[in-house]
């Protein structure tokens, strides 16, 4: 049995009761500043950034290091990767940090499966307990591929016949096929059940082993002013625009494939592709972008989908209101359903008639403002997290 983990476990749960006690004595002595929510520990798609900014006093932390993202964080881990102390340093800053946050925040928002301590061996199991125990409220907000069991997506595929998100994730690695991928999400499911007080999910793109009913996900772009159609009054030059960060699952080959085929007959259009650039990279090609190529397996618009609708764009996507039951009533009209084989048919259909894209961004731009941006967005989730610390919340039941 290899001890290491059991002894940096250790060393990290000592750390948080020495940290949560020695900051509890400083508050008596110092005066700070209260924080509201602390939303992190780790980003996943702009979420911790968006969260943070559509709650007032909060606190964003993230240890992730990546670039698409590059923006400043209330505290940002900032080590080299592959360093040898950056390791050392998440094992020591993880809980002293936490420690310290839990004598100053109402409550605490993770977003996805991480913790500020190692969670290998336990799942937060320790963390979250550890916090419950205190009195401090517990928020998970799940992003995806941190809650969503590939077991229980491929039963629905078997049931519905539509390949999903999960169809091909054994293509980036034969660990997501694993029963011991399954098990983990099933222990991470079991643990955020027994101590989050809410939790924020898609119902069924995110399908999961939860226990305890979910709020819609909620995307909270900032409220800056939307564009309009100039972009639509010539259309004689078409750009179409793709991105993602995991070409397979999101059904990359398939508009690789359309692509060539509409300019085998003849079409011509500028095609973007953009994969592993910065968030910046895609918000400057999707202002001038007229069609945004989504995804194609997924049952909602995820980050990009939005951002595209925000951008005036006609997006594309298999994102579907009739599969994914936790999106708003009359989605379907603000998009293109585009289910994995209608990527070639409805693209060369919006080609054949420009005339139409106006319409259909307009309805598009107007779903990004009410559903998707700070604001509106904000104004369903703050008085959520209000019931969370009055006591008042009172959890929806299982749904799928």
């Amino acid at each position: 049995m290899n001890l290491r983990p059991h002894i940096v476990a250790m060393l990290q749960r000592a750390l948080l009761v020495a940290s949560y006690n020695v900051n509890r004595l400083i508050r008596r002595r110092l005066s700070r500043d209260p924080i509201s929510w602390v939303v992190g520990p780790d980003e996943c798609a702009s979420m911790v950034l968006q969260l943070s900014g559509a709650i007032p006093g909060s606190y964003s932390v993230n240890f992730t290091e990546e670039f698409v993202y590059a923006t400043n964080y209330d505290y940002r881990f900032r080590t080299s990767v592959g360093s040898r102390w950056r390791w050392a340093e998440r094992i020591i800053a993880g809980p002293l940090l936490l420690g310290r946050l839990m004598n100053q925040a109402a409550g605490f928002i993770y977003v996805g499966a991480t913790g500020f301590l190692l969670t290998g061996l336990d799942e937060r199991e320790f963390e979250f307990s550890y916090l419950a125990r205190k009195a401090v409220p517990i928020v998970c907000y799940w992003c995806g591929s941190d809650i969503r069991s590939i077991k229980l997506m491929h039963q629905l595929e078997k049931e519905t016949g539509m390949p999903n998100i999960s169809t091909y994730m054994g293509e980036r690695g034969p660990i997501f096929e694993s029963v011991a991928w399954d098990d983990s999400k099933r222990a991470i499911a079991a643990v955020a059940s027994r101590y989050a007080t809410a939790m924020f999910s898609n119902t069924v793109d995110h399908l999961s082993y939860l226990t305890k009913g979910t709020e819609p996900f909620l995307y909270f772009l900032s409220d800056e002013p939307l564009p309009n159609s100039a972009k639509f009054d010539d259309v004689s030059h078409l750009v179409v625009v793709h991105a993602t960060t995991s070409p397979v699952i999101k059904g990359t080959p398939l508009v690789r494939a359309a692509v060539a085929q509409l300019r085998d007959e003849g079409y011509e259009f500028e095609y973007v592709e953009l994969i592993g650039v910065t968030n910046a990279v895609v918000k400057k090609e999707l202002a001038r972008a007229h069609i945004a190529l989504n995804q194609f397996y997924g049952f909602s618009p995820a980050v990009f989908g939005v951002e595209a609708l925000a951008a005036g764009c006609v997006v594309m996507m298999s994102s579907d209101e009739s599969v994914e039951t936790d999106l708003p009533k009359d989605s379907n009209d603000c998009w293109v359903v585009t289910k994995h084989h209608q990527v070639y048919g409805n693209l060369k259909r919006l080609l054949d008639d420009p005339t139409q894209l106006a319409a259909i961004a307009g309805r598009g731009r107007r779903w990004a403002e009410r559903y998707a941006m700070r604001s509106g967005a904000a104004s369903i989730l703050l008085p959520t997290l209000d019931a969370v610390l009055s006591g008042a919340y009172v959890a929806p039941e299982v749904r799928r």
